[in-house]
């Protein structure tokens, strides 16, 4: 903003100046496309109507210029002109023995087990450089000497080494076949898969389709499990029933009883007692009912409320099953497809600066702007969770407003603002780090000083004294990518979760991790237990823009000496 006008404002309403974005509205736009926000090139600066009437008393004013509509961008994550450039590389890993050169891949390769260890060097004992996916297919290099390998070794194309024996499957002629693919991952979205909510308890889950036989077994066994689930009794064989004792003569005492007096008075001897004679034992029970079938070694019996991540559906003998991305079977009729929940934040332009932040109110904020006859006027209600890009806090009839970077007014108490928070010490200019405020629940991108991307989050809720919850403090780096991987587990409080192939996780402290959360669309506030919940297109910009890059065709990818992952700063 120009001196002159911001003096205006200053004169009448009081401020400060900024420098900042213009905010599109947020009605009658196309929604973006999964894995795409929307961004606009600043327009040019526009002063709100001056409200200094008595200079001008009957002077007409010119409105503000109408907001226009917000082009789709693709998150390409580029770094800003003006910042230092990063050395080539950065942020790839980088093998010991490098990239081979494309000539010598002639050998067909296939990812034949869930997981596909990729080596740093051909040599079981080297750092794991990351992993792939059941599916994955490429060409790899003809057998290469190494050790711990029952197999081969083979060099793939992004570098870095996989074992037959382990997992992959190679043809020198032609491309290896596999009996039930698994669904490849959508890796151009912010769903990477379709989820389905498990809605029936001890729901079977099988690694191909049951014959009839093994699902009627696998139904037996079930029932048993939900009168067990719901505390009821067990059905029991009926006992045979007992014979009846012969009774006895009149001058024969009971067997094993004193002999009762005479009438001389005498007592005479007792009869000798009869054999007891044991009832035979009763057949042991059938034995509960096999399922020859293996059900998922993990989970073969899922409760309700866990998620799936699903591919086609398919028939068999009359029966339709999801087919997980795992390659797992369970029958439709037990899981239903979950519409899929995604906020997302905003990428920033070059030169976006503080403050900034997000509407913060159940029923949304009231958008003002100065009419001809200088009257403060709402044109427009922003929806409860809305970006907004600021430029100085003003006050107007006793009451404080913020100016938006296209002159409008939004009440300062409705809005939740971002913090600048400095470079961590011995970070460059260049890199790229992520600051995550649990008070704010507000996650900021930078590279370097400036940032580059905003959203809110759900860390990890308080729970209890027993049982917390909340999300650890401190400064660490992400030590692995992954595409989607699965989060189960159990606690007190909230019971046994699952839900399978999470998208886009970024583990940077043990078990904590940044990923996207589907399931839910509480962000701004606390719920997760532990994790950073994110949208899942921001996950998505978050996991392509950070380091360490994943390999195309791998699915999971971990950090190392050669390629240390971004910076996660978390704090209150």
């Amino acid at each position: 903003m120009r001196h002159a006008q911001v003096l205006a404002v200053l004169l009448l309403l009081g401020g400060c100046d900024r420098h900042g974005q213009a905010e599109a509205p947020t009605t009658g736009m196309p929604q973006p496309e999964d894995g795409v926000a929307g961004m606009v090139e600043p327009p040019p600066r526009i002063a709100p109507p001056s409200r200094v009437v008595e200079a001008t008393r009957n002077r007409a004013l010119p409105p503000a210029a109408p907001p226009q509509p917000e082009p789709l961008v693709a998150l390409t994550p580029e770094a800003p002109e003006h910042l230092p450039v990063p050395p080539p590389g950065y942020g790839a890993i980088a093998p010991s023995d490098g990239v081979p050169d494309e000539a010598s891949l002639t050998v067909h390769g296939l990812a034949g087990y869930e997981v596909v260890t990729v080596y740093d060097r051909p040599d079981t004992s080297a750092a794991s450089l990351g992993y792939l996916r059941v599916g994955a297919r490429m060409m790899v290099s003809p057998k290469v000497a190494g050790k711990g390998c029952r197999g081969s070794w083979h060099q793939l194309p992004q570098g870095g080494y996989a074992c037959v024996g382990r997992g992959l499957v190679v043809d020198g002629k032609r491309a290896p076949r596999l009996n039930t693919p698994a669904t490849a991952p959508d890796e151009d979205s912010a769903f990477p898969y379709e989820y389905a909510f498990v809605k029936q308890w001890n729901t079977p889950m099988y690694w191909r389709p049951p014959t009839a036989k093994e699902r009627e077994a696998a139904e037996k066994i079930r029932a048993e499990r939900e009168r067990a689930r719901k505390g009821e009794d067990v059905p029991k064989a009926s006992p045979k029933p007992e014979a009846k004792p012969e009774p006895p003569t009149p001058d024969t005492p009971k067997a094993g009883l004193a002999a009762l007096p005479g009438p001389d008075g005498t007592t005479p001897a007792a009869a000798p007692a009869e054999p007891v004679v044991a009832e035979p034992e009763p057949p042991p029970p059938p034995p509960e009912p096999e399922v020859a079938l293996p059900l998922s070694r993990e989970t073969p019996w899922l409760e309700r409320g866990f998620f799936l991540a699903i591919g086609e559906k398919v028939e068999v003998d009359g029966i339709n099953y999801w087919k997980t991305g795992r390659g797992g079977f369970v029958e439709a009729s037990a899981a239903y497809l979950y519409k899929a929940k995604n906020f997302e934040g905003r990428v920033l332009p070059d030169g976006t600066s503080f403050p900034m932040g997000f509407v913060m109110t159940p029923k949304g904020a009231k958008r003002y702007e100065f009419n001809e006859d200088g009257v403060l006027v709402a044109k427009e209600t922003l929806p409860n969770k809305t970006f907004v890009d600021l430029q100085e806090e003003v006050e107007h009839a006793g009451k404080a407003y913020m100016l938006t970077t296209d002159g409008g007014l939004i009440r300062k108490g409705v809005i939740r603002f971002a913090e600048p928070q400095p470079l961590p010490e011995g970070l460059e200019p260049y890199d790229r780090w992520i600051d995550v405020n649990l008070g704010k629940q507000m996650l900021v991108a930078y590279q370097g000083t400036e940032p580059t991307f905003i959203t809110l989050v759900s860390t990890g809720k308080k729970g209890t004294k027993e049982e917390s919850f909340e999300t650890p403090t401190g400064r660490w780096r992400i030590r692995s990518k992954h595409v989607s991987t699965t989060m189960d587990g159990q606690s007190d409080t909230d019971g046994n979760y699952s839900i399978q192939d999470v998208p886009w996780t970024m583990y940077f402290n043990d078990s904590i991790a940044l990923h996207g959360a589907f399931w839910h669309d509480g962000f701004g506030r606390v719920r997760s237990h532990g994790c950073v919940n994110l949208g899942p297109a921001d996950a998505k910009w978050l996991f392509d823009w950070s380091s360490p890059v994943l390999p195309e065709g791998w699915h999971g990818v971990h950090a190392h000496d050669g390629s240390p992952g971004t910076t996660v700063v978390v704090h209150e």
